[in-house]
């Protein structure tokens, strides 16, 4: 293959590397403020009980206000009513002592959820209690169901209700990872939009001007290729990685310097689209926007399919090329989580902000 295809399409997945990257360390800042796994973790309790009806209520801008100004009142537990389980469980001294005042924990282990639970039937109706004695005090006909059928006809005791729960949890949270996975791929779009029309990434431009620019096409590529075999670039930690959760500020510092890195990239304004169709009436205008248009949302999926589908696509394209080995991310052991709520790494960083 051409050594000059293989450089403008280099050239592409590195700028797009580069982006997603952007838009990765923006979207988790974005999440940590918000506590989004954190109520994404909260709606996900709310179905495994059984009281998706409460949803709505904990939603609305005045409580993503509260959750970012750390509001004791933020996550509205109180808008679920005195006889809901999921706030009897969620206000426990078990989950509440695993977050800082005024947050809720983004990840709940489901051995202490399950303890947290049934804690809190015993507390309100009584030890000494078999687990079908216990779950038709509660009054929710599908939990109780649920939990019935999970424990079979084995033992019915409280440690077989237990044990119940945590499978039961486990089930559900493997459930919100695909929503939380889903969810954090539009917000990435989104936000490569913003940052694709903010800074002119027109992949459909830039494509042009790769193509017909041997010189630029040759550096661009030689650039990503050069930051990817250095480690300036590299793609987030896998979910489940043992790796401490970054702060706020952590998060901002990640940002600039992805901004920073996308800043050196042949981009942004004044656009030779627009400054060839000036003068040519508004026909010519409305034309290289619309051209313009597409070529942001073009960016903007990229940058969506998050940083490790590019970091991997650089590596093969310079195997490809033989100018380079395949970088090797590193490797770590898998860990088994009981929940892990993807961060807005779709690409996802572990949980724990």
């Amino acid at each position: 293959m051409s050594s000059h295809y293989l450089d403008v399409a280099i050239g592409l997945s590195y700028t797009f590397l580069a982006v997603s990257l952007l838009c990765s360390a923006t979207r988790e800042a974005i999440a940590s403020l918000f506590q989004t796994r954190a109520k994404v973790l909260l709606d996900g309790v709310l179905t495994m009980l059984h009281e998706s009806a409460g949803k709505p209520r904990l939603r609305g801008i005045i409580p993503s206000i509260k959750r970012l100004l750390r509001v004791d009142t933020g996550f509205g537990l109180d808008k679920l009513g005195a006889g809901s389980l999921t706030a009897a469980v969620m206000a426990h001294p078990l989950i509440q002592g695993m977050a800082q005042r005024g947050r809720m924990p983004s990840y709940i282990p489901s051995t202490i959820f399950a303890r947290a639970f049934v804690s809190t039937l015993t507390s309100k109706y009584g030890k000494k209690q078999t687990a079908a004695m216990l779950l038709a005090q509660v009054g929710n006909e599908g939990l109780t169901r649920t939990l019935l059928a999970i424990m079979g006809e084995g033992p019915d005791d409280v440690a077989a209700l237990e044990n119940a729960v945590r499978i039961w949890y486990e089930t559900v949270m493997e459930r919100i990872t695909g929503w939380y996975k889903r969810r954090s791929q539009l917000v990435l779009f989104c936000v490569g939009l913003f940052y694709a029309a903010s800074m002119n990434i027109d992949a459909i431009e830039l494509s042009k001007r790769l193509w017909g620019d041997d010189q630029v096409a040759a550096q661009l590529a030689q650039q990503g290729a050069d930051a990817v075999a250095s480690g300036r670039v590299k793609p987030p930690a896998p979910p489940g990685a043992d790796a401490p959760a970054a702060t706020p500020m952590e998060r901002a510092v990640i940002a600039k310097k992805e901004w920073q890195t996308v800043e050196k990239l042949p981009i942004g304004w004044p656009s030779a689209r627009f400054d060839a169709a000036a003068g040519n009436g508004a026909a010519a205008f409305l034309g290289a926007l619309a051209f313009a248009l597409m070529g942001w949302v073009v960016t903007a999926f990229a940058s969506s399919l998050g940083a490790p589908f590019w970091f991997d696509g650089i590596g093969w394209l310079l195997a490809l090329r033989g100018s380079g080995s395949r970088p090797q991310t590193e490797t770590t052991p898998v860990v088994v989580q009981t929940i892990a709520l993807p961060s807005m790494s779709v690409v996802q960083p572990p949980l724990g902000s």
